[in-house]
C-alpha cells in the first residue's frame, strides 16, 4: 500500500487548524460525492480517501500519530509499546530488575555480600575500546 499525503490530499498545509481542515473536508466531499458524481467511477474511491483523510487529521491523537509515523501511523501504538520496552532493558543494563529471588538463593550457597558484589561487577560481553595504531608493514610481517 503507497502512502498517502492526507494534507495535499485535503489541499491544506501542516499547519492547518480544526476549522481548515474540516471546512477543507466538505468542500472537497461535495466536489467529490459519489451522488453528484454518478458517472464517475473514481469519485467513490476520492470521497473515500477525503473521508480517511478527515478522520485521521480531524482527530488530535490519530493526527499526531500520523505526523510522527507518517504512513506507519496506524500502528504507532506498536511502535510505542516497543520503545517502551527497548528503553526499559536499556535501563535495566540487559538485567531483569527483580533480582532478589535469584540473589538470596546464591547468598545461601556462597555466604552474604555475593549478591552486592555481582551488582557492581562488570558483565561478560560488555564492549571494550580500543585504539591500536600498526603501519602497513608491522600488518603485514606479523605472524600473531
Amino acid at each position: 500500500m503507497e502512502f498517502i499525503d492526507y494534507y495535499k490530499l485535503l489541499e491544506i498545509p501542516k499547519t492547518a487548524t480544526e476549522a481548515e481542515i474540516k471546512t477543507a473536508f466538505r468542500k472537497l466531499a461535495r466536489k467529490h460525492h459519489p451522488d453528484l458524481n454518478p458517472n464517475d467511477e473514481s469519485a467513490k474511491q476520492k470521497f473515500q480517501l477525503i473521508n480517511e483523510a478527515n478522520e485521521v487529521l480531524g482527530n488530535p491523537e490519530k493526527r499526531k500519530k500520523y505526523d510522527k509515523y507518517g504512513k506507519d501511523w496506524k500502528h504507532a501504538d506498536e511502535f510505542e509499546k516497543a520503545n517502551q520496552q527497548q528503553n526499559q532493558y536499556n535501563s535495566n543494563s540487559g538485567r531483569q530488575q527483580n533480582t532478589s529471588d535469584y540473589s538470596d538463593f546464591f547468598e545461601s550457597m556462597y555466604g552474604e555480600g555475593f549478591g552486592s558484589r555481582n551488582r557492581q561487577t562488570k558483565f561478560r560481553g560488555e564492549d571494550i575500546n580500543a585504539e591500536l595504531r600498526f603501519t602497513l608493514k608491522d600488518v603485514y610481517t606479523t605472524k600473531k
